[in-house]
């Protein structure tokens, strides 16, 4: 059951981000605090995955803002973090005519008085092993804003579809990757990249961001999403849409 955990997580927030914006807002539900007991037994979901957003979904997005949540006795910080989570699953997500040529895809807005808005998607990997990354992108950036996709890398596969606080991240994170950033206007394009995890290496967050001065009338674009090891990457790409 819980190598559906990320699944059915996913298949929640693009419900969620098919929401109207003019709701009334409900803040999301929190992830759980601790890593579930039987967590070892499950399969981590990880390579290859291609995600098209036109079918199962393959990727557990999940939202995050900035580097870091905060830590659960900040109450404070919380409630105003759980606000930006909400808004951000409002606005952005999975979307129908957002994808290249027509097709579904993964649709970003910018967030007045927000500096990053990104989203994350888990997946176990191996040590010391090479990744190719790709997708397609499309948008038009204002002066300072940037956007694109990278990953961070932790020593262990962390059941939690929620974004990390600084005490999780300086116990687990052993790599930081900055792939691809994107800046100025972007017509429709496939980008690649390479990781090679380190020897602690087994997960790995890919971070679709958007960051810098916001433009909320001008969202970016993300679709077709590849991860695979390299050594198998001379695999035919995804078949374009459309």
């Amino acid at each position: 059951m819980l190598r559906h955990l990320l699944a059915l997580s996913a298949l929640l927030l693009f419900t969620l981000c098919a929401c109207s914006k003019e709701e009334t807002p409900v803040p999301p539900a929190t992830a759980p605090a601790t890593v579930p007991a039987d967590a070892a037994e499950a399969t981590a979901p990880g390579p290859p995955v291609r995600e098209t957003f036109d079918g199962e979904p393959q990727l557990s997005l999940f939202p995050r803002t900035g580097s870091y949540r905060p830590e659960d006795d900040d109450k404070d910080g919380s409630s105003y973090w759980i606000a930006f989570i909400d808004h951000i699953l409002r606005t952005s997500g999975m979307r129908p005519g957002a994808g290249r040529d027509g097709s579904k895809g993964w649709e970003i807005h910018g967030i007045k008085g927000l500096e990053s808005v990104a989203f994350f998607a888990p997946l176990g990997v191996k040590p010391a092993t090479t990744y190719r990354i790709s997708f397609d992108f499309q948008g038009e950036l204002p002066k300072g804003a940037s956007a694109g996709l990278g990953a961070l890398e932790f020593d262990k596969f962390l059941w939690i579809g929620d974004q990390f606080p600084k005490s999780l991240v300086e116990q687990h994170q052993t790599a930081h990757y900055p792939g691809v950033t994107l800046k100025g206007k972007n017509p429709w394009k496939s980008h690649a990249f390479t990781v090679t995890t380190s020897a602690r290496g087994a997960m790995l967050h890919l971070i679709l961001f958007r960051d810098g001065p916001m433009d909320r009338q001008k969202p970016v674009f993300f679709d077709n999403i590849v991860i695979e090891e390299a050594v198998a990457a001379a695999t035919p790409p995804v078949t374009q849409k459309g």
